[in-house]
């Protein structure tokens, strides 16, 4: 402690304020760090609230789903177009002027938002939040086949061991056991299997749009077009949901925690705590999903289920650690 003490003394006054300002910083970055957790762990957590609240309105309040997918989407389109108003507005004129982008929000539109809303939705009412969650998080082994293709390679070993883990979560839940046989809703596992895919191309297709774009104005304009897209067969105008106040509540909650909450807090989580830990943090999403159904809507998961959500998880965590 004594020497401690004399090497402390011995400081000059430039070596003292270096060392306060080290100091400070490496406290700084781990205060960051630990916020960026917490905003991860919170943002995982509201899209795993969206999806029981979404089996909530569709099963107990009898929301149609394509109706709730067009409504969905136009409300939050607009909102996130006002972020983007406010915060990127110059950037809408490079998306006008230049056809290649344009091309590219229509493919992403179609296939990342129409197909990704509808697929989770109907995935969600013939199966359960947490099993259409789980469904969804294929989409990793489908990107890594992509990848594959695109670099003409085979995959590595952690992507093999990825898609196998992948391929016997889904035998799991798919089959409960009795090999040969679907043992749940072939609608659900469909739907769930194609919001996987529309998952996919969320994460493939829009590389360059959100690069020159940004993410506020790719998403906010292309909610607002998948939901006009949307509106002839949902016709909202014609077919308003018959909701009470709680389910009124719930649609809100739908919008502004699973959609805008979610999509902000996880962004700054990855901002702050890092890509590699936020992944991780984000395989809560299907397990929140699952908790909640449970405690929420009274959803009963067999151990199948949970064998399969097992598999997948740690899919999602050894696809996190290899980043």
């Amino acid at each position: 402690m004594f020497i401690r003490f004399v090497q402390i003394a011995a400081m000059t006054d430039n070596d003292k304020e270096h060392r306060v300002r080290t100091i400070e910083a490496a406290t700084s970055e781990k205060s960051h760090e630990l916020r960026g957790v917490l905003l991860a762990f919170l943002g995982a957590a509201c899209w795993g609230f969206s999806a029981c609240c979404v089996s909530f309105l569709v099963d107990t309040q009898g929301v149609d789903v394509p109706w709730l997918a067009c409504t969905r989407l136009f409300v939050a389109g607009l909102l996130f177009l006002a972020i983007a108003f406010v915060r990127d507005r110059d950037k809408f004129a490079v998306l006008v002027r230049d056809p290649a982008l344009i091309r590219q929000l229509v493919a992403y539109t179609i296939v990342a938002i129409i197909m990704m809303q509808l697929g989770y939705m109907w995935g969600i009412k013939y199966t359960n939040p947490g099993t259409t969650l789980l469904l969804l998080e294929l989409s990793i082994p489908m990107v890594f086949v992509v990848t594959c293709f695109r670099e003409r390679r085979l995959p590595t070993g952690i992507e093999w061991i990825s898609i196998a883990l992948a391929a016997a979560g889904v035998v799991s839940i798919a089959t409960q056991g009795n090999w040969g046989t679907i043992a749940i809703s072939p609608i659900g596992l469909v739907c769930g299997l194609m919001s996987a895919v529309a998952n996919a191309g969320y994460i493939l297709i829009p590389v360059r749009l959100v690069r020159e774009c940004g993410s506020y104005i790719t998403n906010g304009v292309a909610m607002l077009a998948a939901s006009l897209l949307l509106a002839p067969f949902a016709r909202p105008w014609e077919n308003p949901a018959a909701l009470d106040a709680t389910g009124w509540l719930v649609f809100a909650a739908i919008v502004l925690v699973g959609t805008m909450l979610a999509y902000v807090v996880f962004l700054q989580g990855v901002k702050d705590a890092g890509t590699v830990k936020a992944s991780l943090i984000g395989v809560f999403e299907p397990v929140s999903g699952a908790i909640l159904s449970a405690l929420w809507l009274g959803t009963v998961f067999s151990t199948w289920d949970l064998i399969g959500g097992a598999c997948i998880v740690s899919m999602m965590v050894l696809v996190a650690l290899k980043k």
